[in-house]
């Protein structure tokens, strides 16, 4: 995070707009999910990867460091949040117009089946320890605790489901 907050803003939103039209980057477009009513309003998004992937996803941001003025040596992301054997979701939100409908749950429905599809049989997610109404609502999906761990200046609970 204290690279973040040293880049400028516009500078870093030029970054994260190369990486979202990349193949590879975490919240690529094909890494997410996206979760749509009858109308085709975007009602939530799920962001998901292997801890395999987790190796090469934020490596191609380097690529585009030259064309935002970056030196190639510079660390955005260097917290490590998935773990060997996992499928990993990276970020998960919903529409606050559409909370307490089901839209993550739905969301996190597809993350086990793709997961699956993958050949994986552990899910996992991070949840900031001062969201106690996201980590209800995955205990309630089966998730536990396994540990707790620093990413950029907050604490998370690193919670794993077996699918």
């Amino acid at each position: 995070m204290e690279t973040i907050n040293k880049l400028p803003e516009s500078q870093f939103y030029d970054l994260m707009r190369l990486g979202y039209i990349s193949e590879d980057y975490c919240y690529s477009y094909r890494r997410i999910w996206v979760d749509v009513n009858d109308q085709g309003e975007v009602l939530g998004i799920l962001d998901m990867y292997s801890y395999d992937d987790q190796k090469i996803i934020d490596f191609v941001l380097k690529n585009a460091y030259a064309k935002v003025g970056l030196p190639i040596d510079t660390v955005i992301f260097s917290d490590q949040e998935a773990w060997p054997h996992e499928w990993y979701i990276d970020a998960i939100a919903v529409h606050p117009d559409h909370w307490g409908e089901g839209v993550a749950s739905r969301l996190m429905d597809t993350a086990v089946e793709i997961a699956k599809k993958y050949g994986y049989s552990k899910i996992s997610l991070n949840v900031d320890k001062e969201n106690p109404r996201a980590q209800k609502l995955y205990e309630h999906k089966g998730y536990k605790t396994t540990n707790s761990m620093t990413i950029g200046d907050r604490t998370y609970d690193h919670m794993v489901k077996e699918i």
